[in-house]
């Protein structure tokens, strides 16, 4: 990335300057990466943890941070079988395979802003702000997550993307 491609403005007023261009770019990556939406917006994301590295590395590139992740079971006759699935209350059909996901009301959200408090989104630049949030996040998901005592196989992330709250998604719907 050039210097001149950095933005100079902070992180949510980046994304405020061309709305469009930013959803238009997150719904692709929503579409391409297979992710399930809970709602209309840009919260609770559900997505297969070892396919959300990637998805993390490229909402990077684009400058868009993740705050939140909660944690949502994938419900199958396996599961059900293996793991004692569900481990949660009720949630959206898996419209990318067999089952549903459940959601984990009782494990812990990972707050972002909780892990490294320096963080601040109204003055941060988009690349350092999206960097550093997702950095941590990625590292959570790696190497901490399988580690927590509420893991479980079965248990997929939730994303939440920290975009502007009036933000709804424009067309992806699966």
């Amino acid at each position: 990335m050039t210097q001149n491609s950095l933005s100079t403005l902070p992180y949510l007023k980046n994304l405020q300057s061309d709305p469009e261009k930013f959803q238009i770019a997150i719904e692709g990556l929503l579409e391409k990466y297979k992710v399930q939406p809970v709602g209309n917006g840009y919260i609770d994301l559900i997505v297969d943890k070892d396919i959300s590295l990637a998805l993390v590395h490229e909402l990077t590139k684009l400058t868009v941070a993740i705050e939140r992740l909660t944690w949502w079971c994938h419900v199958t006759s396996e599961t059900k079988n293996e793991l004692g699935c569900p481990h949660g209350m009720g949630g959206p059909q898996n419209k990318f395979g067999k089952g549903w996901f459940s959601e984990c009301v009782g494990h812990p959200d990972f707050v972002v802003l909780d892990a490294i408090n320096h963080l601040n989104k109204s003055s941060m630049l988009p690349e350092i702000f999206s960097t550093k949030s997702n950095e941590v996040v990625a590292n959570y998901i790696k190497n901490i997550f399988p580690s927590e005592g509420f893991y479980s196989p079965c248990l997929y992330v939730g994303l939440w993307l920290c975009v502007p709250d009036d933000w709804t998604r424009k067309f992806y719907w699966p």
